[in-house]
């Protein structure tokens, strides 16, 4: 598994699937950082009014990986707002706006993944690409691309095989690839299903020596993620008042 032990997933879509939209792109990003424990998810319950009912509020804050981790221009998005205060913990639906305004727009944070060291030999640009933010993709480019599809078919086999889909195989998969999983049964929403409801399990009951969860930090689905990357992104909903400021950020 050489390449998606070392790409990011947001390397791998822009790589193997051209037409990734910037929401798919962001979510790629923000969960493949919690696999790798850059940062970690978790749940409070509070009242916004002492007549409502009780609600569930999803925060972040920094993983025990924070300190030590390279991280590559397009993660930063997400990763900014925790570096001038590392005990800042930011509220999950604020922190997707937040890197909504700092990703700009899809063209610009194509060309921070672009840019990735890896990425930077796929692609060229001529003069008038440039301009359009337009790019070819290289021999290197060609021959990589046929490789990462190669490696992606490789692994979704093995878990599409397994039925039992083992709580150590899962674990072991996590530990190689992150995020990267996501992407090996985008195809099949039936096992989609089935490795979320397990990662789910496994991340929720590990401890902090497993490897890839913390203890009391909690997992959402990859779906519950989804929607949250939605809701938080259409409209001003979580950031009323005066929109994400006080956040944290550049």
């Amino acid at each position: 598994m050489k390449h998606l032990s070392q790409l990011t997933p947001a390397e791998v879509v822009l790589l193997t699937k051209p037409g990734a939209t910037h929401n798919e792109l962001l979510k790629l990003t923000f969960i493949d950082l919690l696999f790798k424990q850059v940062l970690k998810t978790y749940e409070v319950e509070r009242r916004p009014h002492y007549r409502d009912k009780l609600k569930v509020y999803t925060y972040v804050s920094i993983g025990k990986n924070f300190e030590t981790y390279t991280s590559l221009n397009h993660e930063r998005v997400f990763l900014s707002s925790f570096v001038s205060d590392t005990s800042i913990e930011i509220l999950f639906s604020n922190l997707v706006k937040i890197a909504y305004q700092k990703s700009k727009a899809l063209l610009y944070y194509k060309a921070d993944i672009y840019k990735t060291p890896t990425l930077q030999k796929c692609f060229s640009q001529n003069i008038f690409q440039k301009l359009l933010y337009k790019y070819s993709i290289t021999d290197y480019g060609a021959k990589l691309k046929k490789e990462v599809k190669e490696e992606i078919q490789i692994e979704a086999n093995k878990l599409a095989n397994n039925s039992t889909l083992e709580s150590q195989m899962v674990i072991d998969l996590i530990e190689k690839i992150g995020g990267n999983i996501f992407l090996l049964v985008a195809f099949d929403h039936e096992l989609f299903s089935r490795i979320d409801h397990e990662m789910g399990s496994i991340i929720n009951r590990v401890n902090d020596n497993s490897g890839v969860g913390e203890s009391g930090c909690a997992y959402m689905s990859f779906d519950d993620y989804s929607s949250s990357f939605d809701s938080s992104c259409s409209g001003d909903s979580g950031c009323s008042g005066g929109g994400c400021s006080g956040c944290g950020g550049d």
